[in-house]
Parts: structure tokens; sequence; C-alpha cells
């Protein structure tokens, strides 16, 4: 079984005039390498393209696991119509026996993730055509009608709900595998507390993508 991730700090990124943050030139990776990292796109759904071959979501979360520091990361992207990747929010979350300190966050560097989330996050243009296609007639692309920036409490909302959605997944899963405590499941593998997964239970019900209370599931 996994380690808890049990420490956790937010930063959310700023700029000096208090805009959101925009990466920099890259640092030279010094004590610092990515294991792996997976990309979650997030709703308003929308592709930008890069090149003539290549598009990017508009906002996306990209997850790491880093092997320096041992620690993991989830990062929230925007991307305007500008194409600059926009780092709305870095998570960060350590172990018992590898705890977030003052020396760990200095070991992270923004920009090398920022770089590798871009990298993963990047598909086909055949998936922005895919995407294009399912348009209802009428509407623009995304880059034709501009994109603005999540302010920070549609942030929160589309948060929950991603949260919701993917303990959703997880709830049905494990009922269809016959774990008698699916929420246990959501708690072990969100590595969140029972209540924190009974919330994320809860608004899933409330979106619909759960069975309501009293039907033969239960959290």
């Amino acid at each position: 079984m996994p380690q808890p991730w049990h420490t956790l700090l937010v930063i959310q990124g700023t700029d000096e005039e208090g805009g959101a943050y925009r990466s920099a030139v890259p640092r030279l990776p010094k004590n610092f390498r990515i294991a792996w990292v997976s990309v979650d796109v997030l709703p308003p759904d929308g592709y930008l393209p890069l090149t003539p071959d290549s598009a990017i979501p508009v906002r996306f979360q990209a997850n790491f696991v880093l092997e320096e520091p041992d620690v993991a990361a989830t990062m929230e992207v925007f991307v305007g119509p500008d194409l600059r990747p926009v780092v709305l929010s870095v998570t960060v979350r350590g172990k018992a026996t590898a705890p977030v300190t003052t020396g760990v966050m200095r070991q992270i560097l923004i920009d090398q993730m920022t770089r590798a989330a871009v990298e993963k996050a990047t598909v086909p243009a055949s998936v922005r055509d895919e995407w294009l296609a399912t348009l209802p007639p009428g509407i623009q692309p995304v880059e034709q009608r501009g994109a603005s920036l999540p302010d920070a409490d549609e942030r929160i909302r589309n948060q929950a709900d991603d949260d919701a959605r993917r303990a959703a997944r997880i709830y049905s899963d494990a009922v269809a595998a016959g774990n008698r405590a699916p929420a246990v499941a959501v708690a072990n593998v969100m590595n969140r507390s029972r209540t924190q997964a009974a919330r994320y239970i809860r608004r899933a019900r409330e979106l619909g993508l759960l069975p309501p209370l009293g039907s033969s599931e239960g959290a």
C-alpha cells in the first residue's frame, strides 16, 4: 500500500503585480528529478492549436511524482490565446518519512515542472479536430471567442467537481469489484481522510454521478 501523503502546501501563482504566475527562463535542475507526470484535462473543455500537427488543452492539471525531492505534486495550468502556460496553483504533498520543509520547497523547480506538464499535455491536432466536431452549430472555437483566466472561486468550484468525478469513478469501480466499503476505497486511493472522501461522494451524488442514498449503494 502506498504511504499516505499527509503534509499539504498550496502555492497560488502570482507575479509582482498580482497577476498569475508565468514561467520564466527555466533553471537548470539541481537535486530535482521528475519520476513521472500525468495530465487530466479540466473543464471547460477546449483545445488550442500549437502547431499544424499539435494542440494543447486550455486548462489542465498535471500530476507529478518526484524522485528528488521525495514528494508528490499537482499543478493547475491555464493556456490562453497567446499560448503561454500560466501556472495557477501548485499543491505539494509529503510523507511521514519525507515531510514538506522549506528546504524541500527550494528544491522544487516550477519551470521544469511546467515544461514537463506542457509536453505531456500536448496532443495530436486530430484530438482538437474531434473536439471541434462536437461543438454545436454557431459555437466558436476557444481561440476565436477568447479564453478568460478563471477566478479563484471558479477554480475552487471546478476543483471540487473534479475531485467528485474522480471519487465517483473510484467508488463505482470498488462497487463493481465487490468492495463492501467503497467510501474507504475512495479515501485510500485519493489519499484523503474519510471525512473528505465523504464530501467528494456527497458532491458526486449531487452531480448525479452516483446513485442517491437509500439505493442499493451506500457511502
